[in-house]
């Protein structure tokens, strides 16, 4: 019976310490949810190089400043660098520059991307975050 009630409040507190999740945001204020992997299809058209993949690593990382962001493909493909984005809802990030078809779209899980700069084109229809 001695061993009971010690017994009893390490349990206790072992399930407290489990069970409190730590809100962590080490992108910095405003930036969660951007940064992260992926896996999907990667499409690319180049001037001498054509790329069609499936389940691909795909990384958005911050670059330089607090607004601009890279991504990343492990495919040979060249990366996309200078990316900001507009926060739509608390799950839905829109890169700000869709005038020159600068699409990429963050929304929950899932990522796309329809990118063309300089005769070269980016797709992803189906980049799940890892």
């Amino acid at each position: 019976m001695k061993l009971f009630k010690p017994l009893v409040v390490l349990i206790l507190c072992l399930i407290t310490f489990f069970s409190c999740k730590k809100n962590e945001n080490t992108d910095g204020e405003g930036s969660a949810g951007i940064t992260g992997s992926y896996i999907g299809r990667v499409q690319f058209q180049g001037n001498s190089l054509s790329v069609d993949r499936s389940n691909r690593l795909i990384r958005i990382l911050r670059e330089g400043g607090a607004e601009s962001f890279k991504i990343e493909f492990f495919t040979g493909v060249p990366n996309i660098t200078g990316v900001r984005f507009q926060q739509i809802n608390d799950s839905t990030w829109v890169s700000s520059d869709t005038v020159k078809l600068k699409d990429v779209r963050i929304k929950g899980k899932l990522l796309t991307i329809n990118y063309q700069l300089d005769s070269q084109n980016w797709i992803v229809d189906d980049g799940i975050r890892k």
